[in-house]
């Protein structure tokens, strides 16, 4: 089943079932999703009052979306042909970044992220 992000729609039915006091399983029938689904949706963008504001959770979920990045593999097809590669004689993707990092004399770390996605800020927090 694929995961199917929340519509504007959803989080103003969410949020008119959490002005009439509803439960996190009775919203998540209105809006016809699995309960915590609701409760982490309204965990996440609730303000302090405990008011859940759709258009205020519509835009940090959309900010949120647009947060990815194109990662370093993806980018240089001589890397990616090289990771191919390796990944093709049964090297995990930890082992090639460890050899790459090691070619590279690499001190902070960025190529494994690089190879699982992440951001090199990431790897240095």
């Amino acid at each position: 089943m694929a995961r199917r992000v929340l519509s504007f729609e959803d989080r103003a039915q969410i949020a008119v079932g959490v002005r009439q006091g509803l439960t996190d399983r009775e919203i998540a029938e209105l809006v016809g999703r699995h309960r915590t689904i609701i409760w982490r949706e309204r965990r996440r963008n609730s303000v302090k009052s405990g008011l859940y504001e759709p258009v205020t959770a519509h835009c940090r979920a959309a900010r949120s979306r647009r947060w990815l990045q194109a990662r370093l593999v993806d980018c240089d097809p001589v890397l990616a042909a090289r990771v191919r590669a390796d990944l093709a004689r049964s090297r995990t993707p930890r082992q090639i970044a460890g050899r790459l990092r090691l070619e590279a004399n690499d001190v902070d770390g960025w190529m494994h992220g690089a190879l699982s996605g992440r951001s090199r800020q990431d790897n240095l927090a």
